[in-house]
């Protein structure tokens, strides 16, 4: 998962290999007539097979762990980060074909590079979205019962995760570029992989308290 999570934040590379469209989405260092573009794909494809790996042998511990019992909520964050990581990996390999802007590139609405490009990564997103929410609700029902108070960390990035999300939106609404709140999405992202199995092993640990 840290490889997973490494990998995924391929952006400050651009920085050195493709200063030019380091500052622009980081989809676009991947774009197929970019140069040093199979970097940002073999690391975004390496993400996506070291992620899926990864949840896999989170849920064969937790399987172990739980046995028939297993939190529900838990099998569904793992199986959504598992989801991101295979669609992040499709992404790469189906990458922009040119940079929106360009003479001889279409709009993205009518180009179909983007569209498919799009899709795929809000599909991503959404699993990725998907395993926060499971977490913090698995977590806080074990709290419930512990009195504790680890519950807020999933939750500050819950807070995080939406605060991100209307920033985004304010910044499309005033057709600014999103470049940077896009990178700092990504790390997020990356933060949260790496933190999975933290969360799994305090499920583990303090799971017999709930049944998600």
């Amino acid at each position: 998962m840290i490889l997973g999570g490494f990998f995924y934040s391929s952006w400050p590379l651009g920085f050195w290999l493709n200063p030019f469209v380091a500052h622009r989405l980081a989809s676009e260092l991947g774009a197929s007539n970019q140069p040093f573009n199979w970097v940002f794909i073999a690391m975004d494809i390496a993400s996506g097979f070291f992620t899926v790996t990864g949840c896999w042998k989170l849920i064969q511990i937790m399987q172990k762990g739980f046995g028939s019992k297993s939190p529900r909520l838990i099998s569904i964050a793992i199986y959504s980060t598992a989801i991101f990581g295979v669609l992040t990996a499709l992404d790469a390999i189906l990458p922009l074909n040119c940079l929106e802007g360009e003479s001889n590139c279409l709009p993205p609405l009518h180009n179909p590079y983007f569209i498919i490009h799009g899709i795929i990564s809000i599909g991503s997103i959404a699993g990725l979205t998907t395993s926060i929410v499971a977490i913090w609700l698995v977590v806080y029902s074990i709290n419930r019962t512990t009195k504790s108070v680890e519950h807020l960390l999933p939750a500050i990035f819950l807070v995080i995760w939406v605060g991100f999300g209307v920033f985004t939106l304010h910044l499309i609404l005033q057709n600014q570029s999103s470049g940077l709140a896009q990178h700092f999405f990504i790390s997020f992202c990356s933060l949260w992989i790496i933190a999975m199995p933290t969360f799994t092993k305090y499920i583990l640990r303090y799971g017999a308290y709930s049944r998600g």
